[in-house]
């Protein structure tokens, strides 16, 4: 940290804990479940929930490990996330601090479903772990002189304790979309989509350009809610109306694909009213389920949106998942190979 940094944060409570030998054992079991392109982040978002989780504790503040999103191996292998479940609050996010930066830039896989998030610089070596602050709301780019000090996270959880806070679209709770009895799910056996096709122009049959289902104009209007801006490769839409027994509730599923240099792929999964129509059905629900049908995210529409996405996410090549666009007791399955 430079000097005036180093003037600024000495105002401030500052928490530094020790990074151990069972700190480092945690975030190389997390390490090894995840593919190489997002092994180092995963092991550093490791070592900044130690530092936090050992912070809370030293509060007596009550963590819940088993409800932590990063440490599904599934969930955490496409979204960049460090969570800590409160269950008497809520989630906080622990975001990595390299050594010399002077701002805090929060993940957009966590711009969601978070109470707060805590600033967590880490030293070149990897023995110390210090808390610099923290802020209630996600930033693209924070000044670290301008975190909310730690002396004031106290009371911040116990304002918020027992208050309902404005559920954001995707934090639906998640269902279990496949143990339904009653739930029809209708998909073409074995036919899975391969979005490197798409690259390569190759485009299955019922899917063109988003624009030329929406429209450009409109699509124009539609921003990307909590997703920093990345360059779409391609993107292809797919009206799910004919023989979906959907009726007046047709709706057009989307996906923009990012190919990375190191061939992983972004993937950015919207949901749009059928053209001519500006609202989605209220309750229509957008799910990322994976191949053994765990439902990793959803999102669901409310009475007056006229688009819903589900986070951004990467994988990497031969990675399978399912969309599924639900509606009362009917679910439209398709299911995509990266």
């Amino acid at each position: 940290m430079n000097q005036t940094m180093n003037q600024t944060m000495n105002q401030s409570l500052l928490f530094t804990v020790p990074l151990s030998f069972e700190a480092h054992a945690l975030a190389q079991s997390h390490r090894q479940h995840q593919p190489i392109a997002n092994a180092q982040q995963a092991y550093l978002n490791a070592l900044a929930v130690y530092a936090v989780e050992h912070y809370l504790h030293c509060l007596e503040v009550e963590t819940d490990p088993n409800q932590a999103d990063w440490r599904d191996p599934v969930i955490s292998k496409f979204m960049n996330i460090a969570d800590i479940s409160l269950p008497a609050h809520g989630k906080l996010e622990c975001c990595v601090v390299l050594p010399e930066a002077a701002l805090l830039q929060v993940a957009p896989d966590a711009w969601e479903d978070r109470i707060g998030y805590v600033a967590v610089q880490l030293d070149s070596s990897l023995k110390m772990a210090t808390l610099l602050g923290f802020t209630p709301t996600p930033v693209d780019h924070l000044p670290l002189t301008q975190l909310r000090s730690l002396s004031e996270l106290p009371d911040y959880l116990s304002q918020i304790q027992g208050v309902d806070l404005p559920a954001p679209i995707a934090a639906t709770p998640p269902v279990a979309l496949h143990s339904s009895p009653s739930l029809r799910i209708m998909s073409t056996p074995k036919q899975v989509i391969h979005l490197r096709n798409w690259v390569e122009g190759i485009v299955d049959a019922g899917w063109q350009s988003l624009e030329e289902i929406v429209g450009g104009d409109r699509l124009n209007l539609v921003p990307v809610r909590g997703t920093q801006p990345f360059e779409i490769t391609v993107r292809h839409a797919k009206l799910l109306d004919t023989g979906m027994e959907l009726g007046d509730h047709a709706v057009v599923l989307s996906l923009a694909i990012t190919v990375n240099p190191d061939t992983s792929m972004n993937v950015l999964v919207q949901l749009y009213p059928k053209p001519g129509t500006s609202r989605l059905p209220a309750n229509v629900r957008l799910v990322m389920l994976t191949e053994a049908g765990e439902v990793i995210q959803q999102v669901c529409a409310r009475e007056q949106d006229n688009y819903i996405q589900l986070k951004h996410f990467r994988g990497e090549a031969g990675d399978i998942f399912e969309i599924q666009v639900c509606l009362d007791d009917l679910c439209i399955a398709e299911s995509f190979v990266l």
